[in-house]
């Protein structure tokens, strides 16, 4: 069972110094993210993940979908350097990883994240 805490339960917490992310696994995660104040949502997992059978991921057309919401969003799950691109191409603010760092050296990706 998913658990979920109400970005609006935070959101007095925070202060001018700190930013409230949802971890999102649909649009309507993020469109409910957006409707709470959230500064940003992480949608996840956008492509498959190594080592998660099993786990679905949600593909680029719900990323798109998620994009349309009025918050950043940043695509995980799966981000490669060869699909960076299609995940900032569907509307995506940025990319967060793990896989896109370890499998490349830091300055290979920040000199391709940049050339996009």
């Amino acid at each position: 069972m998913r658990q979920v805490l109400e970005v609006s339960a935070h959101r007095p917490l925070a202060t001018d110094h700190f930013l409230v992310a949802a971890s999102c696994h649909t649009a309507a995660d993020v469109f409910l993210a957006e409707s709470e104040a959230a500064d940003f949502a992480v949608f996840a997992p956008v492509f498959g993940k190594i080592g998660a059978a099993g786990t679905s991921s949600a593909g680029l057309a719900a990323l798109r979908e998620a994009c349309r919401a009025k918050i950043p969003v940043l695509a995980l799950g799966g981000v490669t350097i060869e699909n960076v691109a299609s995940c900032l191409d569907a509307g995506a603010a940025g990319v967060a990883g793990i896989r896109l760092f370890q499998e490349n050296k830091s300055e290979d990706v920040v000199r391709t994240l940049r050339a996009l």
